[in-house]
């Protein structure tokens, strides 16, 4: 008797109508944590930079962002934290940060040599680490893969109750 008045009925039921398994958002946040550290670990163990940092890098090399601003819309990261890990590379002399030559308000950040080494270096790990994770699927698959992570992109800001 102690046992029933012991467990709550509420959540029992829950855990029957809403189960974890079966829930988006849950899946997708272990997903990411569990990739989130497969990389960190390779980034680690390769001599590379912290994963955020090497996200930043990534994005300036690629050309999607040359400042603070456009990395926090380019990578969803959250302002203070761009600003710390460009401050750390700074420091680290993997970026330099100039003014803009047309309104010196805007710091224009660049790879140094010593980043783009470490870009260069870790990329054919990243790429390896890329066949690995969608190595499984076939051409279709992929392509069917992107165009359902585009869609849940696009409907993941667009909803009103």
């Amino acid at each position: 008797m102690s046992d029933n008045k012991n467990q709550d009925p509420v959540s029992s039921d829950l855990s029957y109508v809403y189960p974890l398994a079966s829930v988006l958002t849950y899946r997708l946040s272990k997903l990411q944590a569990r990739l989130n550290a497969q990389a960190a670990d390779l980034l680690r163990r390769h001599g590379g930079v912290p994963l955020a940092h090497w996200r930043v890098l990534l994005v300036l090399s690629s050309g999607l962002a040359t400042t603070q601003k456009e990395i926090v819309e380019m990578a969803a990261f959250d302002k203070g934290q761009v600003s710390r890990i460009v401050d750390r590379l700074i420091e680290e002399e993997f970026l330099v940060s100039e003014s803009d030559i047309d309104d010196n308000r805007i710091r224009k950040l660049k790879l140094t040599a010593a980043g783009e080494q470490m870009i260069s270096r870790l990329i054919p790990l990243m790429q390896q680490r890329q066949e690995h994770l969608v190595g499984t699927f076939s051409e279709a698959e992929k392509k069917q893969l992107f165009e359902f992570l585009d869609r849940l992109d696009e409907v993941s800001g667009k909803m009103s109750l």
